[in-house]
């Protein structure tokens, strides 16, 4: 006798659940299955990395300089009579770069010492170094009177330095000749030197 489709379906679910130990339905056969292998799990979200804190960058400070309120003077020893040399320019020697031009006005006169004396002034010199050039300036060579009161005066422009230059370095060199005694047409010989450094702006500086 042929059974009804639906008859035969039901009688194969309970053969199979009665074969299997343990089994008390054919519901917990099914819930029994596990995931097929190679089957992917769901991936956890990246953790977003975190950004870096902004790092503060300190500019170059400029150094002041001898010239920033436009004028200095210098006085140098040379035994029984001094030389006191004055700086000054009209530039804003805080602007001052390695490639502005800079006008230095320098005046030279005797102290300490008698008038009957000559003294003269052979070689006036100024020497440049910016920590990778070093180039002479000026120089003015004659036999100029600074016995008092006479000054001796001169402009002195400089040339443009090596790029990057944080400072500049002056080295002026003024030979004197004295004269031994009044009237004698005899002199020594006496050097003076002097230092004038000068700070430079850089990119970034203040």
């Amino acid at each position: 006798m042929r059974l009804p489709r639906s008859v035969a379906a039901g009688l194969a679910a309970a053969v199979l659940c009665g074969s299997l130990t343990g089994c008390s339905s054919l519901k917990q056969l099914t819930s029994s299955s596990k995931p097929l292998a190679g089957a992917s799990s769901p991936s956890a979200s990246p953790t977003p990395s975190a950004s870096p804190s902004a790092v503060a960058v300190k500019l170059p400070v400029r150094a002041s300089g001898p010239l920033d309120t436009g004028t200095v003077t210098h006085s140098l020893k040379q035994g029984a009579f001094s030389v006191k040399l004055t700086y000054w320019t009209s530039d804003n020697a805080k602007l001052y770069s390695a490639e502005t031009l800079k006008t230095i006005n320098v005046a030279a006169h005797v102290e300490d010492a008698d008038s009957t004396h000559q003294i003269t002034i052979s070689t006036f010199q100024v020497v440049q170094d910016d920590g990778t050039k070093r180039v002479t300036a000026a120089t003015d060579n004659g036999k100029f009177d600074v016995t008092p009161p006479y000054p001796y005066n001169t402009v002195v422009t400089l040339p443009a330095a090596t790029t990057g230059a944080t400072t500049l370095t002056l080295t002026i060199r003024l030979d004197l000749l004295v004269e031994t005694a009044p009237k004698s047409g005899s002199y020594y010989r006496s050097t003076a030197l002097d230092t004038l450094t000068l700070p430079l702006l850089t990119n970034g500086a203040n």
